[in-house]
């Protein structure tokens, strides 16, 4: 399904959640650039005052910006926004697909008015549980309907066609994005593992030049070694490498459930198949954002 076909609730938290982590993003990133920057002001001693006073003050705007990020970084809260509301998107994604599959508590044998107030209850049981989402969330987007007819017509299909549509789009779709992003997570890793290195090296090159000529007036010691702090901050905060490992085995773990996909010919069997799948896809998430709070 599109993304514009899901419930309204799920646009709405699925777009506060990537607004709030590109913006958390970018505050850290310029955050650890003026840091760089700073340092490397700090790379050649002025003989002149005016020289020094203009480099101070460059040095000064740089920590007060700095600060004010911090700041804003603080009050606006992006990361608990992008947190909850991926979880919210997640959780009413999962509810999603059983709905429109007519799994357990939305069985086909329902009638359309139950299934929907049941749905329904639900959401409304989610949404009061990240009740502190509320005021981040689009109101032109939760103004959206709730069940669209995309749901509805994919509950009117058979078994097997809806068993052949779920795993099309819902598991090798999701396989597809876990095998993309643990290889782009392991390049990344990769590529950051060798920046640290390298500043890392060219800090210690800097030093022995500086033991060998004490009286040079360049000094890259401070800006090698706050690149590398940075890097490695910013290692940290993307985590690559414990992505990649939770991509790779959820990938490898629905690569399982699809190949034992064809097993399934009746509604008990779609149904436990639909929450094995589910459930498999949950604790990925569930995962990452217990990593992500630690």
């Amino acid at each position: 399904m599109k993304t514009t076909e899901f419930p309204s609730l799920f646009q709405a938290a699925d777009k506060a959640s990537i607004t709030a982590q590109k913006n958390y993003l970018i505050i850290i990133g310029l955050d650890l650039s003026f840091m760089i920057i700073g340092s490397l002001l700090a790379i050649y001693s002025f003989k002149c005052d005016f020289d020094k006073l203009i480099v101070y003050s460059f040095s000064g705007l740089f920590l007060l910006t700095s600060l004010i990020l911090t700041i804003v970084l603080k009050s606006k809260a992006f990361e608990d926004i992008w947190y909850q509301g991926r979880a919210l998107a997640e959780s009413v994604k999962t509810l999603t697909w059983r709905f429109a599959t007519c799994s357990e508590l939305f069985e086909v044998n329902l009638s359309k008015t139950e299934v929907s107030h049941i749905f329904i209850d639900r959401l409304k049981e989610l949404s009061n549980e990240f009740k502190d989402l509320n005021k981040t969330l689009d109101a032109n987007i939760l103004s959206l309907p709730v069940i669209s007819q995309k749901m509805e017509s994919i509950r009117e299909l058979t078994t097997l066609e809806r068993r052949d549509y779920y795993v099309n789009e819902r598991i090798k779709d999701q396989k597809k994005w876990y095998s993309t992003k643990a290889e782009f997570n392991k390049t990344k890793y990769n590529i950051w593992f060798w920046v640290i290195i390298s500043s890392q090296f060219l800090s210690l090159v800097s030093i022995i030049i500086l033991i060998k000529n004490p009286t040079l007036d360049w000094n890259l010691v401070g800006l090698f070694t706050t690149i590398s702090a940075a890097a490695i901050s910013w290692l940290q905060l993307k985590q690559h490498q414990e992505l990649k490992q939770a991509y790779t085995t959820a990938a490898q773990e629905l690569n399982f459930i699809e190949a034992a996909s064809f097993a399934v010919t009746t509604e008990n069997e779609l149904s436990r198949f639909i929450l094995d799948s589910e459930n498999a896809i949950s604790r990925e998430h569930t995962l990452w954002l217990a990593q992500k709070r630690k």
